[in-house]
């Protein structure tokens, strides 16, 4: 039998969701996470994150009956939706210090390493720092992930770890004392680096198999050194240990495979891949956000559980905020807010005008402007011609 498409009201428990192989780009309000409709709660989170349509298998229905609610922990969270409690502009310089104040930190406790036991407690306040700023306005701090230079890597990519970690788990509906373990392992999460030689782990330039190998032992040797701290959080040390892993088992330390991968390992490797993907590095060029969630988009399936990606996706939006484009009208500019309904078309802070003159910025909502989208996504010096934070401070003046 065919498939049947629907509208997601058409929904039905009972139902069973599949994927038809359509790009997530070209149709981003199509729901895609197969599997069985169990509870009305299941649609009505359908309904919430902006899906307009689903296909369902007929042959494949299930009376309410046949089956009870599956209780494995392991099953996908539905999302809590989450509006910010303040405008970007109003959280900016906050969230400045908050990277700032962690990204010293991260440099202080990773150069300290060698010299004894590290003080895990002491990065409790700037996790809680972290958490707090994504409350207040989640697009603050992810727009400035992407505003470090290379220099550092080790230290910038432990923040925006964390501040990935944190959000992606917020979106999952994580309660807030798990958040704050989130944090702690996305801060930690590269921990053992610190005991990696500096030519390796600044090479520019692939590493040899031997290297890699090296490179490869940073998470038991940061896992073996976290495990004696006392009274260690186990989340903690998931996170740590499990963030290299991948669903088909061809990850590493321990190859574990499906449901052997926890949350935290699979919340901390989604977003160790993010940043890793999109980061500028001493041998590569940062990769455009909305490149780098395609390439892990085709990775759903096989370095993570089904669903993982998608809703990371769907976090993020295709075009993050922070991103910065040229429009199909030659005007520059960078997403300032993101539009859960319609991901590919979010709002605008255009900066430069068809000839690259600049203009007095002004935001462009796309999606209440017929015939005007996103052309492409700049990068390289195209993107530092743009003081992408001074445009987000202004996104709502």
């Amino acid at each position: 039998m065919a498939l049947v498409k629907v509208t997601v009201t058409e929904i039905k428990p009972g139902m069973f969701i599949v994927n038809p192989g359509i790009s997530w780009i070209k149709a981003p309000l199509l729901y895609m996470q197969e599997g069985l409709i169990t509870s009305h709660e299941e649609i009505d989170y359908i309904v919430k994150q902006g899906y307009a349509e689903a296909y369902h298998d007929p042959a494949r229905f299930r009376r309410m009956e046949e089956f009870a609610e599956d209780p494995d922990a392991n099953s996908p969270i539905w999302p809590a939706p989450r509006g910010p409690q303040v405008s970007l502009d109003e959280e900016m310089l906050q969230a400045r210090a908050v990277y700032a104040d962690s990204f010293e930190h991260v440099k202080s406790f990773m150069q300290a390493a060698q010299g004894g036991a590290v003080d895990v407690a002491a990065s409790q306040p700037y996790v809680e720092s972290i958490v707090n700023s994504l409350n207040r306005n989640v697009d603050a701090l992810i727009s400035l992930s992407k505003l470090k230079s290379s220099d550092e890597y080790t230290y910038t990519h432990s923040v925006n770890v964390t501040i990935f970690a944190v959000a992606y788990a917020h979106y999952l509906g994580l309660s807030e004392n798990k958040l704050h373990l989130v944090g702690m392992a996305g801060l930690f999460h590269d921990f053992g680096k610190a005991f990696v030689p500096q030519e390796i782990l600044n090479a520019p330039r692939p590493l040899t198999p031997k290297e890699q190998e090296i490179m490869q032992s940073h998470v038991l040797l940061g896992y073996n050194q976290l495990k004696k701290v006392e009274n260690m959080h186990p989340e903690i040390l998931q996170g740590v240990v499990q963030h290299h892993e991948k669903h088909n088992g061809t990850g590493y330390p321990y190859r574990l495979a499906g449901k052997k991968i926890g949350i935290y390992g699979r919340i901390l490797s989604v977003s160790d891949n993010y940043d890793a993907l999109s980061a500028k590095r001493v041998y590569k060029t940062p990769m455009p956000a909305n490149v780098a969630l395609a390439v892990m988009y085709k990775m759903r399936g096989q370095t993570w559980a089904p669903g993982y990606v998608e809703r990371f996706i769907k976090m993020m939006g295709i075009y993050p905020v922070g991103t910065p484009v040229q429009l199909s009208s030659g005007e520059r500019g960078v997403v300032c807010r993101s539009n859960p309904s319609f991901p590919a078309q979010p709002c605008i802070m255009v900066a430069f005008d068809p000839v690259g003159r600049p203009i007095k910025p002004s935001v462009l909502d796309l999606s209440k402007q017929p015939g005007l989208e996103i052309e492409r996504s700049l990068s390289g010096n195209e993107a530092e011609d743009m003081d992408i934070t001074l445009l987000l401070s202004q996104s709502n003046h």
